[in-house]
């Protein structure tokens, strides 16, 4: 929020409920919650915490459900909740099973000095650019990557403060996009 505090963003899930988002203070103070899915055995997976709003608002980003729907979630906070502002469906985080967890980046892809959101479409096979607009969000591309994604992105900021990106493939080849 900006204050010069940490604050804690976690998932809690519920048997009945199913998942919901709450951030903490440093002390351990709930500072805001999202609303629980509303069926068990239902997941919203958090990815970054970023200036993500039209006008440079901190926004929290999640996938709900990435392992059977997949919906690009943007929370802000109001108050003591977090309140979805826009989704975009078709992506995913994460493949169940996988400890890869890190199939998403919080980075400006365009080089517009905005923070857009980098993952994998809902059948790993491209890498979508989700940018937050005022009108809510905007696939800004979907790259193909030739393969079905298994492998965390990794990102590299090279001397000249352009990004390199790289993923693994499971066909076996690992593809690297330079600047």
């Amino acid at each position: 929020d900006g204050d010069g505090q940490r604050e804690i963003i976690v998932t809690l899930s519920d048997s009945k409920a199913g998942a919901k988002i709450v951030v903490y203070s440093q002390s351990g103070d709930l500072i805001a919650s999202s609303s629980a899915i509303g069926i068990g055995y239902r997941w919203r997976h958090q990815i970054a915490a970023a200036p993500f709003g039209p006008d440079g608002e901190i926004e929290i980003v999640d996938v709900l459900t990435p392992h059977i729907g997949g919906v690009v979630e943007f929370f802000q906070v109001r108050g003591d909740e977090l309140i979805i502002v826009a989704q975009v469906s078709g992506y995913t985080s994460h493949v169940i099973g996988s400890r890869n967890l890190d199939m998403a980046l919080a980075v400006d892809v365009n080089d517009d000095g905005v923070v857009e959101l980098l993952l994998p479409t809902q059948q790993l096979d491209a890498l979508g650019a989700i940018q937050r607009t005022s009108e809510g969000a905007q696939v800004l591309w979907e790259f193909p990557l030739d393969g079905r994604l298994n492998t965390n992105i990794g990102a590299i900021e090279m001397p000249d403060g352009n990004l390199a990106l790289a993923v693994g493939l499971s066909e076996g080849f690992l593809r690297v996009w330079m600047p």
